[in-house]
């Protein structure tokens, strides 16, 4: 797309990019819209979807709003910007495991490239990811023979779980995960390098001691995003809806209501 792979436009690496060489914080969300703008009018046409619903990050962009309503003007579809753009996904994930009224002790974990947002009923928390303990490990680069980067990114999730369950009290777990998921959980690429692993779930929930503690919901952190936008009521009478997540790179999911 104009020359470039979709999320070389649009990350959060093309903003810090911006920020480095001294573009103003009021004109990077600008500068993000051609390239959000022709990905809509591609995705909106091949999937016949009747609204668009955008969250994440970098939404949360100082003007992102106003640049993003004069950019979509002429899509011909709603484009509606969740409420809490960087929130919304955890909070849906959390309203997932209390919607039945069984899980007391509930905790959600949407785990981004960047950062770790975590909710539970109590709290609403944020773990940045430090990237000399996690260097991203970008698809098609080598990863350590040794595993320790595995090792790092386990010890990483793990301990934000332990941080806001340190009795391993919980009785139910929303774990979204920003890579694909086949039927058996194990993950596909993205820039923590855990393609493959196996045991990456189980990985995560015994060192966070939290094995035995009731279910645990795993899923792509664009299936989570999807949720959220179910819950949206101003999208409530549309039936196609394209859901993108706007963070260090794009990532989409498409919503169908019966």
């Amino acid at each position: 797309m104009l020359g470039h792979e979709l999320w070389e436009l649009l990350s959060t690496p093309r903003v810090e990019a911006d920020r480095n060489a001294g573009v103003p914080e009021h004109a990077l969300a600008t500068r993000l819209m051609p390239a959000l703008a022709s990905a809509l009018e591609s995705l909106v046409h091949q999937h016949t979807v009747d609204a668009v619903w955008l969250s994440g990050g970098l939404a949360c962009l100082q003007g992102f709003e106003l640049a993003l309503t004069a950019a979509t003007t002429k899509l011909g579809r709603p484009v509606v910007l969740a409420a809490s753009p960087r929130f919304a996904p955890v909070h849906a994930g959390l309203g997932l495991l209390t919607s039945s009224g069984s899980a007391h002790e509930a905790l959600c974990l949407d785990v981004g490239q960047t950062s770790l947002k975590c909710a539970s009923p109590q709290t609403l928390q944020v773990f940045e990811r430090d990237t000399t303990l996690l260097p991203r490990l970008f698809i098609g680069m080598p990863r350590p023979e040794d595993g320790h980067h595995i090792i790092a990114a386990v010890r990483f999730l793990a301990g934000a779980l332990r941080a806001l369950a340190p009795d391993a009290s919980l009785d139910a777990l929303c774990l979204a995960l920003p890579c694909p998921l086949d039927e058996g959980l194990v993950p596909g690429g993205c820039t923590y390098g855990w393609e493959g692993h196996a045991t990456l779930v189980a990985d995560i929930l015994a060192e966070a001691r939290l094995t035995g503690s009731g279910e645990v919901l795993v899923l792509n952190d664009a299936e989570l995003a999807a949720e959220a936008a179910r819950g949206d009521a101003r999208l409530a009478s549309h039936r196609r809806i394209l859901c993108l997540t706007l963070g260090f790179g794009p990532g989409g999911a498409l919503l169908l209501r019966d």
